[in-house]
């Protein structure tokens, strides 16, 4: 899967109204611990879905293995329609 920051973008100080219209002209699911963009979501509705990591405070390395583990599932179930997938340490 191609993935891109908010920095490669032009976004980082971007709002996260701008980066959520952003992903939708994209095409683009928001993978993102904040949950402002589940408010977002509920306010301006789909596209984009959202993946939203609630792992807590975490390292990059972890981060990296809970991603790992769970995004091939994720991305099946926004393929399956899902609008958010929430993705734990557990």
């Amino acid at each position: 899967h191609e993935a891109h920051s908010t920095r490669a973008l032009g976004l980082q100080r971007a709002t996260d109204l701008e980066i959520f219209l952003a992903a939708r002209e994209r095409g683009a699911v928001v993978i993102t611990k904040d949950s402002d963009f589940l408010a977002l979501l509920q306010t301006h509705g789909t596209p984009p879905s959202v993946i939203w990591i609630t792992c807590g405070n975490t390292s990059n390395a972890r981060m990296r293995e809970v991603l790992s583990r769970s995004l091939e599932t994720a991305v099946d179930l926004i393929q399956a329609g899902e609008s958010v997938v929430e993705i734990t340490d557990e």
